[in-house]
């Protein structure tokens, strides 16, 4: 795959996979380029952890302005398996939508925010049926298979073919630094073999082989391999600094 480049202000990644399809809009963007301040400095999009709504609101605008979209819709992620599908742009407005992992629309120019700090946003696109779907995927959501569901969810509601959508996993805890030390307890014995050390497991390639075994075509999903956890000066991380801001990463269809 080709390597994600930096783009606009405030500062995020993009997919060479979705920049190369016109009418997808996304970014995933870093903690750079905000106005919040302290442990949340500086771009940080979670009303939820501490920070100043006002600063948060701004930062949010400063996200949607960046990609030129007319509106965002978040979740109150609680590292379940719910997902919302959104049909217009008014669903979630002014507070996130409760209880939800997996966002999901058809409505264009309205952007799908997933807020982490290690844990994956994962992005799919369906350019068949014009769908995009958004998941807020950590070690749990892995446990639950969130992303088999989600594109069970993109063929029962939409009709889409597995093998027409396309997939990119943002920065997020890479197996350098994906530590568990209760992972016994914690993971089936199924995902044990993606230890990459004693008690290190990478994360990254459970989630490909998840989306390949749920039909995606390996040439059409793309990874960023950046680590939050290593990135301080790019990324919040939840592991490093336990009091720490989320930064977002948005998709949208191209209105």
């Amino acid at each position: 795959m080709a390597e994600w480049q930096t783009a606009g202000e405030p500062k995020s990644y993009r997919s060479p996979v979705l920049a190369a399809l016109p009418a997808v809009v996304h970014g995933f963007f870093t903690r750079q380029g905000g106005v919040s301040t302290g442990a949340y400095d500086s771009l940080n999009v979670s009303p939820a952890v501490g920070d100043l709504c006002d600063l948060v609101g701004e930062n949010q605008r400063r996200m949607e302005q960046a990609l030129g979209l007319k509106s965002l819709a978040s979740a109150a992620q609680v590292h379940g398996n719910h997902a919302a599908v959104i049909t217009s742009a008014d669903q979630g407005q002014g507070e996130d939508i409760p209880e939800v992992d997996i966002l999901v629309t058809t409505v264009p120019g309205l952007g799908l925010v997933i807020k982490q700090a290690d844990c994956q946003a994962v992005m799919l696109y369906d350019p068949v049926n014009r769908v995009v779907a958004n998941v807020h995927c950590g070690w749990r959501g892995h446990v639950h298979n969130i992303l088999g569901e989600t594109v069970a969810l993109l063929q029962t509601t939409f009709g889409s073919q597995p093998r027409a959508l396309y997939a990119a996993v943002g920065p997020s805890l890479g197996p350098c630094c994906a530590e568990f030390r209760n992972f016994r307890q914690e993971f089936p014995e199924t995902l044990w073999g993606y230890q990459v050390r004693p008690t290190y497991f990478d994360l990254w390639q459970i989630t490909v082989d998840q989306l390949t075994a749920a039909g995606l075509r390996p040439e059409r999903l793309d990874l960023a391999r950046l680590c939050t956890r290593c990135g301080a000066g790019e990324f919040f991380s939840y592991r490093r600094d336990k009091v720490t801001g989320r930064q977002g990463a948005v998709i949208a269809l191209r209105a």
